[in-house]
């Protein structure tokens, strides 16, 4: 651990997750919280100024140590919109109620500058807090990814709100490359610049090798958008399965009503269906013991779109963790990390032939899809562990 300044730092982190329970945002920030949690001179909380109860039931507690509090439950799209006024008054309420004079106040916001919230993050400016933005993805080039009004609107949204950063940003952090380019002139502007890659927590799995069973699995997780590229890995999967018996294919996660309609239609449409198993959304524990399966291949697989380049997948880092050869897509910054054939079958986007190719090496040659899986946890361990990534991110706010 780094050396501790006497000044201490009130760390409250807001943004577009869930609390406690979620999907990769979630997972991002809990990370970061963990890191944090280690620094005697750092106190953290969590200040959401909405979220459902679908996805946490309760709104306001304290996890693993870490107290957290929503100021608005429930409030989606248009309810959104009718309850605006009261949700800034309520955000600034809570924003001025945790600032703490004396100390250094900053907020790691996760996500952009939008409707919700452009107004208490101009009074918490105003107030003393320095600001860091974590940015994930490109919403510039995001509106092609869903049909739907509500995604159109959003996407404008954002886009304009965003223009907003350079006044009220301390510090950027982005998960890509592509962002990184995207926001280097903001260093010309003062503005502090951090590349923080994909993380994940190596305790949570196991260190199994992969074994050629009698039943094998390929086992995709996360989002089901567009991006996402799921009818292909569906084409690459009736390939596989009229040839092998013995493969099946396994999802979780999930998306919305277009993206989900989509899914179960050309789902519906394999004529091994009957081997497809959609799994929704996996408590953490079951999510943990399905990737920890020794005849397991993780896919995280994608098409050539520019959103999927733009941002990072962040379920790569626990699939590598897993240990098992994963199928991974050449999109983002897969290839910094990634040589096809030595730590992961790297294919190309959009593209069910390699897919199904890779997937046969894997099989054919089970001694090197052991070993490939190997080599991928060694990558996740020396490049995503939440722990490796702390010491920059603390010297990163320190420096603010």
């Amino acid at each position: 651990m780094l050396l501790m300044n006497e000044l201490k730092t009130n760390l409250i982190f807001m943004g577009e997750f869930t609390y406690p329970h979620g999907m990769a945002p979630t997972k991002r920030i809990e990370h970061i919280l963990k890191t944090m949690r280690g620094f005697p001179n750092v106190t953290v909380r969590v200040l959401l100024q909405r979220q459902s109860r679908k996805d946490n039931k309760n709104l306001t507690g304290v996890h693993e140590g870490t107290p957290y509090e929503t100021v608005m439950g429930d409030l989606l799209r248009f309810k959104m919109l009718a309850a605006l006024p009261m949700l800034y008054y309520k955000t600034i309420l809570a924003l001025r109620r945790h600032f703490q004079p004396r100390d250094k106040n900053i907020i790691y916001y996760y996500g952009i500058v939008g409707l919700d919230n452009i107004v208490p993050l101009y009074y918490a400016r105003l107030l003393g807090y320095r600001i860091i933005f974590d940015i994930v993805e490109d919403f510039d080039i995001a509106g092609s990814i869903s049909q739907s009004f509500f995604h159109r609107v959003k996407t404008l949204l954002l886009t304009f709100f965003s223009k907003n950063i350079p006044h009220l940003a301390s510090g950027i952090i982005v998960i890509s490359s592509h962002l990184e380019r995207k926001y280097s002139d903001y260093i010309l502007r003062g503005i502090p610049l951090l590349l923080r890659p994909i993380s994940v927590d190596m305790s949570c799995y196991q260190d199994k090798s992969f074994q050629k069973k009698s039943q094998i699995s390929l086992f995709y997780a996360g989002s089901f958008g567009k991006k996402d590229g799921l009818p292909v890995l569906l084409d690459a999967f009736d390939m596989l399965a009229g040839k092998y018996p013995n493969i099946n294919l396994e999802l979780s996660g999930g998306g919305d009503h277009e993206a989900m309609s989509y899914f179960y239609k050309r789902m519906n449409k394999s004529p091994y269906k009957d081997r497809i198993k959609y799994l929704g959304y996996l408590v953490e524990t079951e999510y943990y013991r399905i990737l920890c399966r020794p005849n397991i291949i993780p896919c995280m697989t994608r098409i050539d779109f520019g959103f999927a380049n733009a941002g990072f997948p962040f379920k790569l880092g626990e699939f590598l963790a897993s240990g098992k050869p994963v199928i991974a897509s050449l999109v983002s910054d897969i290839d910094r990390f990634l040589v096809n054939r030595h730590n992961a079958m790297v294919v190309k986007p959009g593209n069910s032939e390699e897919i199904v190719e890779a997937t046969e090496f894997l099989l054919n040659n089970p001694e090197a899809a052991a070993i490939i899986g190997q080599r991928g946890r060694e990558v996740a361990a020396s490049h995503f562990d939440y722990r490796v990534l702390g010491d920059k991110l603390y010297s990163f706010l320190e420096r603010l």
